[in-house]
């Protein structure tokens, strides 16, 4: 622990509840200005039941300072807006202990402005924002773009020309043989059927009877 002359962190109690730190801290920088390093100030209570007075923390930059703001405050007697008044008094704090600050520095920081990523999003965010048309222009605008665009061509596969290829083969073969029966029909036709020399020799045979019949009755 510190010694007597050693310690530079007081107590300064019995405050108005109703003090505020700027009214506090205005009066103690009229002499002691610059001679602290760490204040802490508790504001106090009001209430019917209950009262309790503010209170403030100070750390000095020397334990000499501490002797001599013990001297002009410890006693001293601030007066509230109704007229109360309030006698303080300044104590050694139980804990001499002060709060460090440390300024954290992130190491990454830096790397954010050299990051060329991190350049584009900023000048991404720079950029004005354009607002979209609406719908319906978007509509008309893809309507008008798809009919001035010219037609694409069909996609044949080589699937789908195999399956082609092999259509057109069997509508031959088919012709062919079609027409094949077509010239043996006639070639029967045309060398002298069955049928057709059948039907000529009855026509002859019944042709010739009459003729005979008809010369039978003229002489007798």
């Amino acid at each position: 622990m510190k010694g007597h002359l050693d310690r530079t962190k007081v107590v300064l109690r019995h405050l108005p509840p109703s003090i505020t730190q700027e009214m506090l801290m205005d009066q103690i920088d009229t002499v002691f200005g610059g001679r602290y390093n760490w204040v802490s100030f508790r504001p106090g209570k009001t209430s019917l039941k209950h009262l309790t007075h503010s209170r403030a923390y100070i750390n000095f930059i020397k334990p000499e300072d501490v002797i001599e703001f013990a001297e002009f405050f410890d006693g001293h007697v601030f007066v509230n807006e109704k007229g109360a008044q309030y006698k303080t008094i300044v104590e050694y704090a139980p804990s001499q202990r002060v709060p460090k600050q440390r300024s954290k520095k992130d190491g990454l920081s830096s790397c954010n402005l050299i990051d060329p990523e991190y350049m584009e999003f900023l000048e991404f965010l720079a950029k004005p924002v354009e607002n979209l048309p609406s719908a319906e222009v978007q509509l008309e605008r893809r309507e008008a773009e798809r009919s001035a665009a010219p037609k694409d061509a069909p996609v044949v596969t080589p699937l789908m020309d195999f399956v082609r290829q092999k259509r057109a083969s069997k509508g031959t073969t088919r012709r062919s043989s079609s027409n094949g029966k077509l010239s043996r029909r006639a070639g029967k036709l045309s060398d002298g059927s069955p049928g057709l020399s059948k039907r000529n020799s009855e026509k002859r045979r019944t042709s010739a009877t009459m003729v005979l019949k008809a010369i039978f009755l003229f002489f007798y």
